[in-house]
């Protein structure tokens, strides 16, 4: 799905039901998820082939049966790590669905310090544990009422996402931590403003001096924490998405392949081709060829 901005604009469900179940489906070369951020939680379980997700600075590889959680506010991506088409499907659902109004004790005594990571929560679920187990069985569920809306869903899928995340809880343990200052609040908005002024400037030139400064670091330091958290340089960042959107136009308009290379912010033509290759295995008449 292509988006403006770092952050989802989307609304998931509606404002009386804060809850979307999605299925989504991607061949090999395509982007499975880019790196995004939500206000809302996430489960997410591979449902064909195998990827690799990362949430904030670590990476998971999942096979199909496998699930994550996505905490409030972290960023997260994921690829395809096969040759084969890959699909999930996700729960996204607002904070508010499982720990109801302002002054909720269970808001106050568990969501609260979840959403704010006080809790040691584990990202990746299998099926290594009963509990992990449970914890799939709960999610398949929640899946198959939102996508065949069965009766009394909406209140089903409430009791179940509250059991989902006490279960959570106890899994992660109850100890309470402070984050490491990479992974600070601080240093996570730095990067989402970084991510974001990538995303809506990609068309013209973006200098690495001119990324480092907007968040007041060295460049070789910028560069350092960049890749700690998104896996890539900040160049390599920058042509993933260059290259997607390019991508977009190639299926999506009748546009000349000189005209795109310009248009996402490549100055010639036989790097946009060669950079278009390594990210998509094909050059982008070939890609033009195939998806239109």
């Amino acid at each position: 799905m292509q988006q403006a901005h770092l952050k989802e604009d989307r609304i998931h469900g509606d404002p009386l039901y804060p809850i979307r179940v999605y299925e989504i489906c991607c061949q090999p070369g395509e982007e499975l998820l880019e790196l995004h951020w939500h206000d809302e939680l996430e489960l997410l379980m591979l449902t064909k082939g195998k990827a690799v997700f990362r949430v904030s600075m670590d990476d998971y590889e999942l096979e199909a049966g496998d699930a994550i959680f996505v905490n409030a506010g972290q960023l997260h991506s994921g690829y395809i790590a096969s040759d084969e088409e890959c699909c999930f499907t996700a729960v996204v659902f607002h904070p508010d669905i499982v720990g109801g109004g302002r002054f909720d004790l269970v808001r106050e005594k568990y969501i609260t310090p979840l959403i704010q990571q006080k809790y040691v929560i584990p990202a990746l679920i299998s099926r290594h544990t009963a509990v992990e187990k449970e914890l799939l069985e709960l999610l398949l569920q929640v899946f198959d009422l939102n996508l065949n809306e069965k009766p009394l869903y909406e209140l089903y899928t409430k009791g179940l996402l509250q059991l989902m995340i006490s279960k959570l809880i106890m899994l992660g343990g109850p100890t309470f931590r402070e984050l490491p200052p990479a992974v600070s609040p601080t240093h996570i908005d730095r990067l989402k403003l970084i991510i974001e002024y990538i995303q809506l400037n990609y068309s013209g030139p973006i200098r690495l001096e001119d990324l480092a400064s907007l968040v007041s670091f060295s460049e070789s330091y910028f560069c350092r924490y960049f890749k700690n958290f998104t896996g890539k340089s900040p160049l390599e960042y920058l042509n993933q998405v260059r290259a997607q959107r390019a991508a977009f136009l190639l299926k999506d308009t009748d546009k000349k392949i000189t005209e795109i290379s310009l248009d996402v912010g490549f100055n010639t033509l036989s790097y946009f081709i060669g950079v278009f290759k390594a990210h998509f295995g094909c050059t982008p008449s070939e890609y033009r060829r195939t998806h239109s």
